[in-house]
C-alpha cells in the first residue's frame, strides 16, 4: 500500500477544523527558527504552508531534482548576484560598513531593489548582508516617523546617498515590512520588530497619507494626493497583507479588510481572456492611463510580478485557491498559445512585442503552484519549471530587475521562501510505538508533531518485538461503520492498530483499539479510509 503522507495536498480553498489535522517532522532551522504549522484563532486551517509547514519544492516533485542540486542552485544564485564580479553582482558594500543593491541600468539604488535584497538575505540566512542593507536604507531612504517622517522610503537614491526622488513606491514598503518581520522572528531581533511596526503603523495615516486607500483598502500607486485613487496591481501582495493582519500591533481591523481587498484586486486585475495584468490600474482592475508612462495600460515590466504574487499566496495560504487557479489557467494558457515567445502585450493579449524574459520565466513558474491539483496541466507545469530552472543568470546592464525577480521566484520554487514565525510553545510527549502519526519508529528518535493546534516534541521508542505466538491476527468478522459523529470498529481484538485518513491520504486519527467495539470521534465529513491491521475499509460519514 502507498505510504500515507501527513502533509496536506494543495487542493481546496475550504477551511477545515484543525482538531483532527496532524503534521509531523522538523519545523525549525539549524538555529531554532520556526516555520512550522499553525492554526487560525478559531481553530481552522487551510491548505497552505502557513498551516501545514510543508514547503516541498516542485523542482523535486516534477523535475526530480535532489536536495543537493537545489541547494547548489541557490548557492550559485547568491554567489552570482551578491558575491559576483562587476558584470554579475548587484550588491555593493561601502566603506561605512553598509551596502546597497544597485539598479545597474539606471545607476541608482531603489527601494524595490533594497527590499528585494533584504528579503533574499533573510530567506537565505545571510544576516550580515541583511544588516548592511538595512543600515544603508535607514540612513539614506527611510523617512523615519520617530523624527517626523511619514514612515515611507524615497524610491530612488544615488548610490552615494543623495536622494533623487523623495516619493515612495509601495512595492518597496511591502517588501521592507515583510522582510523585517521575518528577520525579527528568524533571528530573534527586537530592533527589526520595532522598525517593522513603525512602518506598519504609518501605512494607515501615521504621519501622512495612507499607503492603502481608506475606502477600497487596496494599496495605492503612491499615497500622495492625485496618486492614491488608483493602483499598481503588482503591489498587491495578499500573502504579505495576510501576515500583516496577524502580526501588526496596530490597525488590525484595517489590515483584515485589506487582506480580502488585496486578493480581490488581483483577481479582477486579471484579464478574463488573456489572464494578463496591466502595469497600472484602477481599484476595479481596469487599466489606468497616466501622462508620464505611455505603457501604463499594458502588460509590461511591473505587471509580470502579479503571477508570482498570486502563486505565492496560493501555496502559502490556499484560502483563495479557486480564484487563483482560475487566474493561473488564464495566464498559462495564454503563454502556451504564444509559445513563450513574447514578453509585452496589450492588456487583452494583442500586439505582442519583445522577447519572453528571465523574470517572466520565474514569475509564471510560481503561478503554476495553482495548477498542481489539475493533472491536465502537468506538461505545462513541467515546461515552466524547466524554463525557470535552466535559465542562465543575468549579466550586463539589465541584470538587476529581471535577475532579482527570477531569484525571488527560485526561492519560492525551491521551497526556501518560508514564513518565519514567532517561536511557539512546545510541549513534551513520550510514546512507545512502531508508528506514530505517519512516522515509522525503528529506533529511539525525536521529532515534532503538530496536533490539535499544539506543537509537541515527541520522544519515541519502538515497541518491544513480540513473539510469533503473541501477534494479533484479525478474523473476517471485523466490521467498520460510521455514525453521525464517529467511526466505529467492531470485533477487532484490543490492541489492533488502526489509521483513519481522508481520500487524499491525510491522517485524521491513528492509534490502537482498546476494546472489541472502538469508537473514534471525528468532526470530519465525507468519504474516509480506515486501515485496521492489514485491511482497508472505505466508509462515508
Amino acid at each position: 500500500m502507498k505510504k500515507l503522507s501527513t502533509a496536506l495536498l494543495l487542493s481546496t480553498a475550504a477551511a477545515f477544523a484543525a482538531e483532527s489535522q496532524v503534521y509531523t517532522g522538523n519545523f525549525f532551522d539549524e538555529d531554532g527558527a520556526y516555520f512550522g504549522p499553525d492554526c487560525d484563532k478559531d481553530g481552522t486551517q487551510s491548505t497552505g504552508a502557513y498551516y501545514t509547514g510543508d514547503y516541498t519544492s516542485p523542482f523535486k516533485k516534477y523535475l526530480g531534482k535532489t536536495d543537493e542540486e537545489i541547494q547548489k542552485k541557490l548557492d550559485d544564485l547568491w554567489n552570482h548576484y551578491f558575491k559576483g564580479d562587476g558584470n554579475s553582482t548587484v550588491y555593493y558594500e561601502t566603506n561605512e560598513g553598509d551596502a546597497y543593491v544597485k539598479d545597474i541600468g539606471n545607476n541608482d539604488a531603489r527601494s524595490e531593489g533594497m527590499s528585494y535584497g533584504m528579503m533574499i538575505a533573510v530567506q537565505t540566512n545571510h544576516k550580515e548582508e541583511f544588516d548592511k542593507l538595512w543600515k544603508w536604507t535607514k540612513a539614506h531612504m527611510w523617512h523615519d516617523p520617530a523624527t517626523g517622517g511619514d514612515g515611507y522610503f524615497s524610491w530612488s537614491v544615488e548610490t552615494y546617498g543623495s536622494v533623487k526622488d523623495r516619493g515612495n513606491a509601495p512595492d518597496g514598503e511591502m517588501y521592507f515590512m515583510m522582510s523585517l518581520l521575518f528577520a525579527a522572528n528568524r533571528w530573534n531581533d527586537e530592533g527589526y520588530m520595532k522598525d517593522a511596526q513603525a512602518i506598519l503603523k504609518a501605512c494607515w495615516k501615521g504621519n501622512g497619507n495612507s499607503l492603502f486607500n481608506e475606502q477600497s483598502y487596496i494599496v495605492t500607486f503612491q499615497p500622495s494626493q492625485g496618486n492614491n485613487s488608483w493602483s499598481d496591481p503588482s503591489y498587491s501582495l495578499p500573502a504579505f497583507v495576510d501576515l500583516f493582519t496577524r502580526w501588526s500591533e496596530t490597525n488590525n481591523d484595517k489590515w483584515g479588510k485589506a487582506t480580502e481587498a488585496t486578493r480581490t484586486h488581483l483577481y479582477v486585475s486579471s484579464n478574463k481572456q488573456s489572464g494578463l495584468f496591466s502595469d497600472y490600474n484602477n481599484f476595479d482592475g481596469t487599466p489606468h492611463a497616466v501622462e508620464f508612462n505611455g505603457n501604463a495600460t499594458k502588460y509590461m515590466y511591473d505587471a509580470m510580478r502579479c503571477a508570482m504574487n498570486f502563486g505565492m499566496d496560493y501555496y502559502l495560504f490556499g484560502v483563495d485557491a479557486d480564484r487563483e487557479t482560475e487566474m493561473a489557467k488564464r495566464i498559462i494558457d495564454f503563454f502556451e498559445r504564444d509559445g513563450y515567445q513574447h514578453g509585452r502585450f496589450n492588456w487583452d493579449g494583442s500586439n505582442p512585442s519583445e522577447s519572453y524574459t528571465t523574470g517572466e520565466k520565474g514569475a509564471n513558474a510560481v503561478a503554476t503552484y495553482a495548477l498542481m491539483n489539475d493533472a491536465s496541466y502537468e506538461k505545462a507545469i513541467k515546461k515552466n519549471l524547466e524554463m525557470a530552472w535552466n535559465e542562465r543568470f543575468m549579466t550586463g546592464q539589465y541584470r538587476y530587475y529581471d535577475g532579482l525577480v527570477h531569484y525571488l521566484a527560485m526561492l519560492h520554487l525551491s521551497g526556501s521562501f518560508k514564513i518565519w514565525k514567532p517561536k511557539p510553545e512546545v510541549s513534551e510527549k513520550e510514546v512507545t510505538a512502531n508508528e506514530y502519526n505517519g512516522i515509522n519508529i525503528a529506533n529511539d528518535t525525536t521529532f515534532y508533531s503538530f496536533e490539535s493546534c499544539k506543537l509537541y516534541k515527541v520522544s519515541a521508542k519502538p515497541e518491544p518485538k513480540q513473539g510469533i505466538n503473541t501477534a494479533i491476527s484479525l478474523n473476517n468478522s471485523v466490521r467498520v461503520r460510521s455514525t453521525n459523529n464517529a467511526i466505529v470498529i467492531d470485533n477487532a481484538p484490543a490492541g489492533t492498530k488502526y489509521t483513519v485518513t481522508d481520500m487524499n491520504g491525510r491522517i485524521l486519527s491513528a492509534s490502537r483499539t482498546n476494546s472489541a467495539s472502538e469508537e473514534i470521534r471525528l468532526t470530519n465529513k465525507g468519504a474516509m479510509l480506515v486501515i485496521v491491521g492489514n485491511k482497508t475499509y472505505r466508509v462515508s460519514k
